[in-house]
């Protein structure tokens, strides 16, 4: 309960402060519904008195001008209030969208792959795109609305019975427990299905994506696909079907419940106009006015409640979209800039990814310093991949310390230490800017130092065939003129983005695993030529890279089986000595 009210609360300073009027709308647009339904009560009332009890003719149509005057102000009134509020609303959905993908950009990479993060921001997301916040907001108004509503009708009825009002609210309170029950089911459902439809989505996407069409032919993968979607979507289907039967039969007992209340009151009013024996006569006026005050007082009743029973679910929906953004932001303050590169230290280092008991790094240790060129190998899942998000402090290690110029590198602010540090890694991605842009990043741009860099890599042959050259644009599904980069190209223009950075220790982490050998092997020994000068690590589970490196540092489970040069491991027999045997004939 703590946590909606902050919820609630911080969703209002959200909205107040992307859009400072639509909540005074929100709350006006409450009020107005609430007098135009008081003037329908009365309207038939006059309209029969003065066919049973006549007034003077001038004074009944001045009554009536004054009734279509406020009438038509109401109306205009509700439909610019609308109109204000539907504009606003998309808005307010846009806002949030994007102070959701903010936060995701804030948050620390350890949280981004954390599988619980992943579910928390995918709630959030299904909150914003159900509109959980407007539905919010518009189930407040309703509930001002009814609150005056049920302020103005119980005038008219407690004046005419008390009785009928208690029997209003008796009935009306079994229709609410009713439906708190139904609210309480439509909750649980639709916290349930989240699961379930992620994964149609997931499937569905497979299916009409370009991205595995190749694999889905060439394999024959449509059935299983088809399958598996299938699958969820018989399982959305029957527990919809099992909802909407639920939902069926509760909307009967309602109806039996509301006809046996206005059965109750009709009779009663209906006697009350025909004889005094149930207590003072009433004009067939004021019984239009009852009776539809009562109709209004009990809607108004029953609604309050289910209203309110849609606010609290619509803030449950909201919890999730709360949690992520109250999320600890990756933010460090005080911290001291990184220095130009001497060593870097590794020292009885322990790490397990966040869920997982199994040690990806075991008790490592090994030092790099200025100048080194080193070269990390193994077999997959050796820990290679991850020593470079630890470097990187993409996550923070579990035991032992990696020391930056002998400093714990916890210590030392990561914006100042990407400066100094740049990666090519194995999944990197080249993002929907042009090709300056992806080169450049946030930096000057200097024709000069990417004509170099573009010319060193052997990729400004192709860039210059481009119509828009360094300003053509990098994915097609948004750009019209936009190019696609071979694999291969595009690799290379990742190394470009890191060579610009111009950074003091720079990682090459198996970007070129998909190469062939004698390609990948040519890549290496270009980018140890362009690093000339420079402390690099080269990461490769092949050994392409080992041979022209000063130390090569062999990884398997997790655990370092030597630290040394080529030359002195090739004299022995072990893991690297075997694996560089192996695979030697691929680099004759």
């Amino acid at each position: 309960m703590k946590n909606k009210i902050k919820a609630f609360w911080l969703f209002t300073k959200i909205t107040a402060k992307n859009d400072p009027l639509y909540i005074p709308i929100i709350f006006l647009n409450a009020l107005v519904p609430a007098a135009s339904t008081m003037i329908n009560v009365f309207v038939p009332m006059i309209f029969i008195d003065q066919i049973t009890n006549p007034k003077p003719a001038r004074d009944f149509i001045k009554i009536i001008i004054l009734l279509v005057i406020g009438k038509i102000i109401l109306q205009s009134m509700e439909k610019l209030l609308n109109r204000l509020e539907f504009i606003r609303r998309q808005g307010i959905n846009n806002y949030l969208s994007f102070e959701l993908a903010k936060k995701a950009m804030d948050l620390t990479y350890q949280d981004i792959e954390n599988p619980h993060t992943l579910d928390l921001k995918e709630k959030a997301n299904a909150a914003i795109n159900m509109g959980a916040i407007h539905e919010m907001l518009f189930c407040l108004k309703e509930i001002i609305t009814c609150i005056s509503t049920i302020l103005a009708t119980a005038i008219v009825i407690i004046n005419f019975s008390p009785l009928l009002v208690g029997i209003s609210i008796l009935i009306s309170l079994l229709i609410i427990g009713i439906n708190i029950k139904e609210s309480s089911y439509t909750q649980k459902f639709d916290l349930e299905i989240v699961g379930v439809n992620r994964r149609f989505s997931y499937y569905f996407s497979l299916m009409a994506g370009p991205r595995y069409q190749k694999e889905i032919r060439a394999y024959d993968l449509g059935g299983l696909i088809k399958a598996k979607t299938r699958t969820y979507l018989d399982m959305m289907t029957e527990r919809f079907q099992k909802r909407f039967s639920y939902e069926a039969n509760i909307e009967a007992i309602k109806i039996f419940l509301e006809s046996i209340l206005r059965l109750t009151s009709y009779t009663y009013v209906s006697m009350r106009t025909l004889t005094d024996s149930w207590g003072a006569q009433i004009g067939f006026g004021e019984f239009s006015a009852i009776i539809s005050a009562n109709e209004k007082f009990m809607k108004s009743f029953q609604d309050i409640f289910s209203e309110t029973a849609g606010f609290a679910i619509s803030l449950a929906n909201l919890i999730p979209l709360y949690e992520f953004i109250m999320l600890d932001s990756d933010e460090e303050n005080s911290l001291r800039e990184a220095g130009d590169f001497e060593n870097l230290e590794f020292k009885h280092v322990s790490f397990a990814y966040p869920g997982s008991d199994r040690l990806i790094l075991d008790d490592i240790s090994f030092k790099i310093n200025k100048g080194d060129k080193i070269s990390i190998v193994g077999i997959n899942n050796a820990g290679k991949t991850t020593i470079v998000k630890l470097i990187a402090r993409f996550f923070d290690i579990d035991k032992g310390e990696i020391l930056y110029n002998s400093e714990n590198i916890k210590n030392i602010d990561k914006k100042s230490l990407y400066k100094k540090i740049s990666a090519v890694l194995q999944d990197f991605s080249i993002m929907p800017f042009t090709i300056r842009d992806n080169i450049i990043g946030t930096n000057e741009s200097d024709e000069e130092k990417i004509d170099k860099i573009l010319r060193e890599i052997k990729l400004d042959e192709k860039i210059s065939s481009l119509e828009d050259g360094l300003d053509t644009y990098m994915n097609k599904d948004i750009y019209e003129n936009a190019t696609d980069l071979s694999l291969g190209q595009k690799q290379k223009l990742a190394i470009a983005r890191c060579l610009y950075q111009n950074p003091d220790l720079i990682i090459l982490d198996e970007p070129t695993a998909s190469l062939d050998p004698l390609a990948e092997s040519a890549i290496y020994e270009q980018f140890n030529q362009m690093t000339e000068g420079k402390t690099a690590i080269f990461i490769s589970h092949r050994m392409s890279s080992s041979r022209f490196t000063d130390k090569i540092l062999v990884l398997d489970d997790g655990k370092i089986k030597a630290f040394d040069s080529h030359q002195n491991l090739m004299k022995t027999d072990n893991i690297y000595s075997r694996l560089y045997k192996s695979q030697a004939k691929y680099y004759q």
